[in-house]
Formats: C-alpha cells, sequence, structure tokens
C-alpha cells in the first residue's frame, strides 16, 4: 500500500515541475515573430504599418489611374429569322395535291418544284386565253379599218367607237389572263391548244428548309390556304429581352456578346440593330442584334435559346486594383499613406464609393481626399482592417 502512494505522489510531483517549467519557458518563436509585426502605435484616426509588416506580407504601394470602363447589361434572348426569311406557301388557286414529297427539315432550292396541284380551272384560264387570243387579230384589223374609214368619211363614228371598245376589251382580258397563268406557272407565249395542263407547279420562292408542312397528296387545298412554311437561314439575327429601366441605355451600334448553352466557351459578336418601340407586359423591350462575322451563323439554329451581354458606351473614370479595397461594416475604404519615418507608415483609412468594374480593376467615384497622387496600399490592405 505504501508503494502505490509513493508512486502516486511521485507522478504529482513531476507534473507539477513540467507546468512550473512551460509557464518559465520563453515564448515560442511564433510568439516572438508576432511581437515584432505589432503595428506602430499611433492615434485612433490612423493606422501603423511597420517596414517589417510591409515586407513579410508582400504590399504593394500604387496610386489611382485613368481606366475606360463599358458597362454591361445582361440579357437572355433567342436566335431567330427575319420575316423576310420566312415563307408560307399558299395558292392562289384551289386544287388538288399531287406528287408531295416533302418533309420537315428537308433542303430545298429556290425555283425547285414542292408539288403540283390539279384543277379543272386551271383547263378553263388556259382555254379562255386562246380563246381570247385567236380573236385579237380579228378584232385588231377590224378596229384599224374601222378607224381609216372614219378618217376618210366614209363609216360612221359609232362603227369606228364599237370596233375599238371591242378590241380594246379583248386585249384587256386577254392580258389578264395571261398574268393569272404567270402565277400558276404557265407560260402563255407557249401556250397551245396540244399543250393545255390540267395540272400545274408551285414553286419554291426561296433557298432554305421545310419548316412544317400542312396537307397531304390527293387533298383538295383551297386558295389562300396555307401547304407548307419554309424558312431560309442565310441571314439569322439575334432578338434579346431587354428589361424597360435597361433599355433606355441601349442604342443601334453597341456591341454585343452572347454565347450558347449548347456551345460552352465560344463567344459570337453582334452589334444592335434595331430597337424595338413597344413594352411587352412583362415590362420586356426587344433588341435586334446582327452578327458581326456572317460566316458564323451556319453554327446557329433557328430558336437556339442564349446569353448576353450588351456593352453600354464606355465612358473614362479614376480606378484602384480591386484588392485595394476593403470593406467593414458595409462600408468600403481604401488605406492612404499619409507619411512615414524610420519606423515604418502611417495610413490614413478613407471611405470611398465604388463603380463600375473591368477585370482586376474598380471605378473609385470622385473623393476631396484622393486624387492621382495619393499613394494608396494596393496589396495586402485587407489585413490592416
Amino acid at each position: 500500500m505504501e508503494a502505490i502512494q509513493s508512486k502516486i505522489y511521485s507522478g504529482l510531483l513531476i507534473l507539477v515541475g513540467l507546468v512550473f517549467l512551460i509557464r518559465c519557458s520563453p515564448k515560442s518563436e511564433e510568439n516572438s515573430g508576432a511581437e515584432s509585426m505589432e503595428s506602430i502605435e499611433v492615434g485612433s484616426n490612423q493606422i501603423g504599418l511597420t517596414k517589417e509588416q510591409f515586407a513579410a506580407m508582400d504590399m504593394k504601394w500604387g496610386e489611382m489611374v485613368l481606366k475606360t470602363f463599358s458597362e454591361e447589361i445582361k440579357v437572355q434572348g433567342q436566335v431567330k429569322i427575319p420575316v423576310e426569311g420566312m415563307q408560307d406557301i399558299t395558292p392562289f388557286f384551289g386544287g388538288y395535291v399531287a406528287d408531295l414529297k416533302l418533309m420537315e427539315g428537308q433542303q430545298i432550292r429556290k425555283g425547285e418544284v414542292l408539288f403540283y396541284l390539279e384543277s379543272p380551272e386551271f383547263v378553263r384560264l388556259q382555254q379562255e386565253y386562246l380563246e381570247t387570243s385567236s380573236q385579237l387579230n380579228f378584232l385588231k384589223e377590224e378596229f384599224e379599218r374601222q378607224k381609216t374609214l372614219f378618217g376618210e368619211k366614209i363609216a360612221s363614228q359609232k362603227g369606228y367607237l364599237k370596233a375599238e371598245s371591242e378590241y380594246q376589251s379583248s386585249l384587256a382580258k386577254a392580258e389578264s389572263l395571261k398574268k393569272q397563268l404567270g402565277m400558276i406557272h404557265v407560260n402563255a407565249d407557249k401556250l397551245t391548244p396540244a399543250s393545255i395542263q390540267t395540272k400545274v407547279p408551285v414553286i419554291s420562292p426561296i433557298n432554305g428548309y421545310v419548316e412544317s408542312v400542312f396537307t397531304v397528296p390527293g387533298a383538295f387545298l383551297p386558295s389562300a390556304s396555307k401547304a407548307a412554311t419554309l424558312i431560309s437561314t442565310e441571314h439569322m439575327h439575334i432578338e434579346l429581352s431587354v428589361f424597360e429601366k435597361d433599355a433606355v441605355n441601349v442604342t443601334e451600334g453597341q456591341h454585343v456578346a452572347f454565347t450558347l448553352p449548347d456551345m460552352p466557351g465560344k463567344t459570337f459578336d453582334a452589334k444592335v440593330y434595331v430597337v424595338g418601340k413597344s413594352i411587352s407586359e412583362q415590362r420586356l423591350v426587344p433588341v435586334h442584334a446582327h452578327l458581326i462575322d456572317e460566316s458564323q451563323e451556319h453554327s446557329l439554329v433557328p430558336g437556339m435559346y442564349l446569353e448576353a451581354k450588351i456593352k453600354l458606351e464606355p465612358q473614362e473614370g479614376w480606378s484602384l486594383p480591386v484588392s485595394a479595397v476593403v470593406a467593414a461594416d458595409g462600408v468600403d475604404y481604401v488605406l492612404v499613406q499619409s507619411g512615414s519615418d524610420e519606423k515604418g507608415f502611417y495610413l490614413d483609412k478613407v471611405e470611398v464609393k465604388l463603380g463600375r468594374q473591368n477585370d482586376d480593376l474598380v471605378e473609385i467615384y470622385p473623393n476631396p481626399k484622393l486624387d492621382e497622387n495619393s499613394i494608396i496600399l494596393v496589396k495586402g490592405a485587407f489585413t490592416m482592417l
């Protein structure tokens, strides 16, 4: 029992000795270094910075510089086709659809036959034109004869006027029928009784693609009804939706940079072409932009969504590196050197108002306590507050 108590007493003595040694030993190197890095003692309105601190923390001085800032408006939009790039195919005359082989997405060329329409109406038009044309020579000769006789006082004026009226009436009818035949792509100049057509072609007016088809072979297609919709991708534009409050700052010619979610890392450049004059129910204004490099349009597909930045007119302003600004209690400050001696530097804490930001620089609004000659701590300021 005595042996156990002796061991306990020995352990307690060793523990007390260790505590005494720790409390009496010199401070660690870390604490010793911290003492040497303490700031210079200054008044409440200044901050002291020793030369050792400045060197150890790799701090830097700097000055305000003039920088051109370009504010950006972030918007969303879509790739769209202008009105002239969209074409609805509607016939001038009704007819039954024949030889229709269109598919959505199919590429088509200008002048290519899309399908045919068949109708007795087409036969009647050609017949009327041939009949009217065949009478024109006779009516013309009769008119010329009556004109001569009337001029020689041989025939009456009534006969002359009747011949003139019949000729002019038939001439107008023939020209009207010729125009109508042209609308259904029948060449009236080459038309003969043997070449009368029962069906006529419907021809593509543009180069592009078939977006949608609304009829089928054998169906009757009334006049002015839509058979198909074609789109041309020869020119596409960007339609942006800009909030009303931002739209007042958008003007024609401003630069637009946009990206597509399906093509990360690739940026397209465009210019504002038209700023809309109407506001939607969502308080949005449409803004149209054209690609600067039109060869890039082949990478776009109508309907694609995009994210864009509209760059407003650039303006100059005094700037500092972002690292020079320190935020404390919701207020932004910069540290300005107000003096120095053999111990180190003396800094004034100056409140600032920030403007736009470009890369690593931030605009500093005019301040009576700052000018282009002020020496400002631009690196390491955050460690001082």
